[in-house]
């Protein structure tokens, strides 16, 4: 038994020690890390904080999250779309008094972008599902609320082959637990059709 574990940790040693050989040569070959071509801040004072982008179909960028220093208060949803060297466009709020935080955005198959994330301002309970459609400029065209008494986040949202939504994030409205996983299907006027 004694000598099992101790060939055990001589092979993991061994293998350890290969491991490091090999990154030190690697290391000594001289390669560098790729150059940065170009980095951008954006925001003011205040906390933003992006936690989605996505290149859109001009060859910018589009990031989704939130902002303390724009908006109606709180923290609200935050849009940024920029051209391909990360210059701003157009920037968008939407929220209300609460917090706003988009997690997820989508370029969407008839022009614009659908963001969904979690609503304090606005919905039936503490925090719901948010989803909100704006045409490819920001300027809004609908937003849509879904949720329970307590507390839900919509994490991702994906457009689907009939034009519509699904959402995925958690529910602690719903299900068998303290906090589930929730999937919502919504057809292309944010209207649901389904959620399980």
């Amino acid at each position: 038994m004694k000598n099992k574990a101790f060939i055990g940790l001589i092979l993991t040693l061994l293998l350890i020690g290969i491991l490091a050989l090999g990154f030190y040569i690697q290391r000594a070959d001289g390669a560098k890390p790729p150059a940065t071509e170009w980095n951008k801040t954006y925001g003011r004072a205040n906390s933003e904080v992006a936690r989605s982008v996505i290149q859109t179909s001009d060859g910018g960028y589009l990031l989704a999250g939130q902002t303390q220093s724009f908006g109606a208060g709180g923290q609200d949803f935050w849009l940024v779309k920029t051209d391909g060297s990360g210059n701003i466009e157009w920037n968008k709020t939407y929220g209300g008094t609460k917090n706003d935080i988009a997690f997820s955005v989508v370029e969407t198959s008839g022009g614009g972008y659908a963001s969904t994330g979690r609503t304090n301002s606005f919905g039936l309970g503490i925090a719901d599902f948010w989803l909100v459609k704006v045409d490819s400029s920001g300027g809004h065209e609908w937003n849509k609320t879904y949720g329970g008494t307590d507390v839900d986040a919509a994490r991702c949202v994906v457009q689907t082959s009939d034009g519509g939504y699904i959402l995925t994030g958690e529910t602690n409205s719903f299900g068998a637990g303290d906090t589930d996983f929730w999937l919502v299907k919504v057809d292309s006027s944010g209207g649901q059709e389904w959620n399980k």
